[in-house]
């Protein structure tokens, strides 16, 4: 097996022979040019060759990026990602993905063409944590691509994708916080308020709560499953990493917050009948038992700040309201990435390292006392 070079204009190209097709009996040549130099010509028809001698080298699909990417989702991704995470992929896809690549073949994505991509996403207004997604869709599915031999490299790896600006946390104080919890002990999602606050739990993972995983006799919560909504409507699932699936210590308030709760729901029970509530086991439900859309939770959230006066903040700033509180107080960041259910603390160390300088300032003064006290 041997190449043959040719220049054309300005560039080289090379043709090797693979031999004879044993489907159609005929003489199979690979051809490819845009080379600048016969040198460079040479070291790409070599590079063939020896992927062929080694059974590595295959044909590149002429499989267009939307027939792909479907075939990816329906064989690969809808048997490895949680629900939510697929119909978020889907949702990027159909917007974003499909409009951008879908009548290319795999074969013709080049780097330039992701990066063009991301530079009309960027001017459109998008974030970069939301292009960061796109980028992560098409980086894994085109790495399959690579593992179904329809390409033989993934051209995202050549793109850098935007830098994720960091975002400011914004949360309550203490003061702020029981102005809030006071302000709303009379409605029926106060306890998912007295959760968020008091245990930094995630707005999925207290819609999703059962009383199965509350032990009030010990003040512990377990977090076991979490409600999430998709295209398809709720749904709930198993925590989405190991680190999730916890058990959170709970404080004497919370407790009889919790108990209030569940005379509620009794009250419910008996004025609704063994036919009329639906048994889904919830501690945050409406009045028939069933689960609350996060949606509803979020608006009802938003109507009790405007009510209440308070600076505007996301219901998800109640968790990190809660981590800031402790990490002010003097709580070890290990303590409190273990209450949020982070994979590592490392990513508490980051997400609250507003809060290191004045936990730095107490132990310089701490130091500072303890020397003077050896003088």
């Amino acid at each position: 097996m041997k190449g043959s070079y040719r220049k054309r204009g300005n560039t080289w190209e090379f043709t090797v022979d693979l031999g004879k097709d044993p489907t159609t009996g005929k003489r199979k040549r690979k051809s490819k040019s845009g080379f600048k130099t016969k040198k460079a010509a040479q070291a790409a028809a070599n590079e063939l060759m020896n992927q062929y001698n080694k059974g590595e080298y295959f044909e590149v699909s002429n499989k267009t990026f939307e027939d792909f990417i479907n075939e990816w989702i329906e064989n690969r991704a809808s048997r490895t990602l949680r629900a939510s995470t697929l119909d978020t992929h889907k949702w990027i896809i159909d917007k974003h993905l499909i409009p951008a690549f879908g009548d290319m073949p795999l074969g013709n994505i080049k780097p330039k063409d992701i990066d063009s991509f991301y530079k009309e996403k960027e001017d459109a207004g998008y974030s970069s944590d939301y292009i960061v997604d796109m980028h992560s869709i098409l980086r894994k599915s085109l790495k399959v691509a690579i593992e179904w031999e329809y390409i033989q490299k993934n051209p995202v790896e050549a793109v850098s994708p935007p830098r994720i600006k960091a975002k400011e946390i914004q949360t309550w104080t203490m003061e702020e916080s029981n102005s809030f919890l006071k302000h709303t002990e009379e409605e029926p999602l106060h306890i998912a308020y007295v959760l968020a606050i008091y245990t930094g739990m995630r707005k999925g993972e207290i819609l999703g709560l059962r009383w199965k995983d509350v032990d009030l006799d010990f003040g512990r919560i377990s977090i076991t499953q979490t409600l999430t909504r998709t295209r398809d409507g709720l749904d709930f699932q198993e925590p989405k990493t190991r680190g999730s699936k916890r058990n959170i210590s709970i404080t004497p308030y919370v407790i009889e917050e919790l108990k209030k709760r569940r005379k509620q729901i009794n009250e419910n029970k008996l004025l609704l009948g063994p036919t009329g509530y639906a048994e889904y086991d919830l501690v945050v439900c409406n009045n028939l038992g069933n689960p609350i859309d996060p949606r509803n939770l979020l608006r009802h959230f938003d109507k009790m700040i405007k009510q209440s006066q308070l600076s505007k903040i996301r219901f998800h700033d109640l968790r990190h309201t809660h981590a800031t509180i402790l990490l002010k107080l003097g709580e070890h960041p290990k303590v409190v990435s273990e209450r949020l259910g982070h994979s590592r603390i490392g990513i508490t160390l980051d997400t609250y390292s507003h809060v290191i300088p004045d936990m730095q300032k107490d132990t310089a003064n701490k130091f500072e006392q303890a020397m003077r006290q050896t003088r």
